[in-house]
């Protein structure tokens, strides 16, 4: 999918923009490719930018490199903390593959809601998405074991499994790199033998 293609699809499933807005979003993006392995915000740095992830996949982690999140595609990228709170972030951000974002200047966005009040609107489904994953993400935290927190993103999102390394995998869901290995042979070995 090119560029165009994708800005289409993302306007058609946010029907409640108008041409003045989709025209209005285009002139403040700006499509920024990362190689991977980069990194996009340092801990203790601050940005302004919020975006949208066309390809790729970002690792967010803490000061003891465990991984606390990914972004991929078609998730909006940015950090509730930093552009909410104006505090540097607390947590790292490194693509684990090439990727390409359209990027916004929070500040623009927020400075063109009067006179494009859909624009309002798709901020604040920006910041419900975001909240309800990490709700989502916290819930299961708390009340799955690390196994059932590996079926569910088995469930929900299995390639992401195959495009993390084991290691940023096994922190994200709370387990030992070896205890995660031994789970992808289980898992792999039973859906061979049906």
């Amino acid at each position: 999918m090119n560029h165009n293609e994708f800005i289409k699809k993302y306007f058609d499933q946010n029907k409640f923009l108008n041409e003045n807005d989709k025209q209005k979003l285009l002139e403040l993006m700006k499509i920024i490719n990362y190689p991977a392995n980069k990194i996009v915000l340092y801990k203790g740095e601050q940005t302004e930018q919020v975006g949208i992830i066309e390809k790729g996949l970002i690792r967010v982690y803490d000061k003891n490199n465990k991984t606390i999140w990914f972004f991929h595609e078609n998730n909006v990228y940015g950090s509730l903390e930093v552009l909410m709170q104006k505090r540097p972030s607390s947590f790292t951000y490194e693509t684990l593959e090439e990727t390409t974002i359209f990027l916004f200047d929070y500040n623009d966005l927020e400075n063109t809601i009067n006179e494009y009040p859909n624009i309002s609107s798709l901020l604040l489904m920006f910041w419900q998405n975001t909240a309800m994953e990490i709700y989502l993400n916290f819930s299961a935290l708390l009340h799955l074991t690390p196994e059932k927190r590996y079926l569910h993103l088995l469930s929900q999102n299995s390639k992401l499994i195959l495009r993390v390394k084991s290691k940023d995998l096994a922190t994200y869901l709370g387990m030992h790199p070896v205890s995660l290995s031994r789970m992808k042979k289980r898992y792999f070995n039973s859906n061979n033998k049906k």
